[in-house]
């Protein structure tokens, strides 16, 4: 028998909420071992903070694999032979949440809160049989998307998001919810025109012919996260056949994510996207000498 993974909360409108499942005859079994029997399923739009330890064992749950990547990694900064991380498949963040070098790891010594969410995932997989996960998110937004703040009602206003600079296009703020059926923002909604204007009559082409001429040539490629994304890079990420090409970045020092502007060779359209800052990248960046080849793309103060 399987059971779907869901939103659980004490809390019905605020609080922390947990990914787990319901078992007949049980409490609820928790992604990070929380026990209560007055855990509750919880809808999407609620004003709830999500439990980390369930954050990531969500991310292990849905995230392909990067191509070549090891089971052990060092903590970033640390030497190889420190504590040995287990990291998320996909990222370059370990199950305990630290970030992750890029390079394999030669301690002998596991760190313990890996061990620990491992242990948590393996009971879970085991009492729950096969899990019905929630969708994931793809690695590039629908143009269209709404999105709106956490605990924002039904009937709320739903934004346009700017990936060139993080925000709304209104300039409300940093909204994270997709709420595809709200009442659309005139004031979004009259900007991220004129912009999708710009797009298609100048970054498009641009990008285009930037995009061929990269093809010609052979570049360097490397693995890294996803916060080192400058413009001008192509990238590659587990889960897509796509080549996205960097046309703006968006990255402020406590988010969790990266918003971009790419352009997609593949499909021929410039679209946003939005990525976990330790997302594990395939980066191909143009040499010195290739930047006149970069189109030119404004970058927001961090």
């Amino acid at each position: 028998m399987s059971y779907t993974l869901i939103r659980l909360s004490i809390g019905r409108t605020n609080g922390v909420a947990h990914y787990g499942v319901l078992l007949r005859g049980a409490e609820p079994l928790t992604a990070c071992a929380t026990h209560s029997s007055d855990l509750a399923p919880i809808g999407e739009r609620t004003g709830h903070q999500t439990c980390q330890s369930c954050a990531r064992a969500l991310l292990v749950l849905t995230a392909s694999p990067h191509p070549g990547e090891p089971e052990a990694r060092p903590a970033a900064g640390a030497g190889r032979s420190a504590a040995a991380h287990r990291p998320i498949p996909g990222h370059l963040l370990g199950y305990c949440g630290k970030t992750l070098d890029s390079r394999h790891a030669n301690g002998k010594r596991t760190c313990a809160n890996c061990a620990h969410l491992t242990k948590t995932l393996d009971a879970l997989r085991r009492r729950a049989g096969e899990l019905a996960l929630p969708a994931t998110e793809p690695c590039h937004s629908d143009d269209s998307m709404l999105w709106t703040p956490h605990g924002a009602g039904s009937l709320a206003f739903g934004h346009r998001r700017n990936s060139a600079t993080g925000q709304t296009y209104c300039g409300e703020g940093q909204f994270d919810l997709p709420n595809p059926g709200a009442n659309e923002c005139p004031a979004c909604l009259g900007l991220w025109a004129e912009e999708e204007t710009v797009r298609q009559m100048y970054t498009l082409p641009a990008m285009r012919a930037h995009a061929t001429a990269r093809d010609a040539d052979a570049h360097g490629i490397f693995d890294d996260r996803a916060w080192l994304l400058e413009p001008g890079d192509r990238y590659t990420i587990s889960g897509c056949h796509e080549a996205h090409h960097v046309v703006a970045v968006s990255r402020h020092r406590y988010d969790s994510h990266v918003d971009l502007v790419v352009y997609l060779f593949g499909e021929d359209r410039v679209t946003d996207a939005r990525v976990h800052r330790d997302r594990l990248l395939g980066i191909q960046r143009p040499f010195a000498d290739d930047s006149a080849t970069t189109p030119p793309a404004p970058q927001p103060e961090v």
